[in-house]
């Protein structure tokens, strides 16, 4: 890899830690500016330093570096939360294949890795509810926790974000 690659990819791990900081608490999952953020990685850096980037913010955040929304360090691997971010990593490989595609594909590969991340995070939080915490819940009272209350709003955020990325790569923005 770069030493570009590598610039780019450190500035998407600050872009997502950022982005993880403005929430909103909304229950058990807090609304996060994070999937915004790297649905953006994936489309302008491509899959290899959209997933380096995605690698080395799960690490540092695991390594106590307070970067995710809640719990850092070990400790969020107990958290019910942690499946999102877990999810990201395969999703900003989905979302790099749509790098300088129609505005059309870039939204349906991101309509799809955003249902790997909703895939990641509701599995991984209904396990932790129900094994770890011992607090098991019903499917549809986790898909009501996790998916329902942000699907709409991650829809929307997705329609935005896919229209930035297409604007600053018809605007010369070349990052991969």
């Amino acid at each position: 890899m770069k030493t570009k690659q590598l610039v780019q990819a450190a500035l998407f791990v600050g872009l997502i830690a950022i982005a993880a900081q403005i929430k909103i608490p909304l229950g058990p999952v807090p609304f996060t500016l994070q999937l915004p953020m790297v649905i953006l990685c994936g489309l302008l850096l491509g899959t290899k330093t959209g997933v380096v980037s995605l690698i080395i913010y799960t690490l540092i955040g695991l390594l106590g570096v307070p970067v995710f929304a809640g719990a850092a360090g070990l400790g969020a691997f107990v958290s019910p939360t942690f499946g999102f971010i877990l999810g990201y990593i395969p999703a900003v490989l989905i979302f790099g294949l749509a790098k300088e595609k129609s505005f059309i594909t870039m939204f349906m590969w991101t309509l799809l890795g955003m249902a790997v991340v909703f895939l990641f995070g509701t599995s991984y939080f209904a396990f932790v509810m129900g094994v770890v915490l011992n607090t098991p819940m019903a499917f549809l009272e986790i898909l009501f926790v996790t998916v329902i209350p942000f699907l709409i709003k991650d829809i929307a955020l997705a329609i935005v974000t896919v229209a930035l990325a297409r604007t600053l790569e018809n605007r010369g923005l070349r990052l991969a």
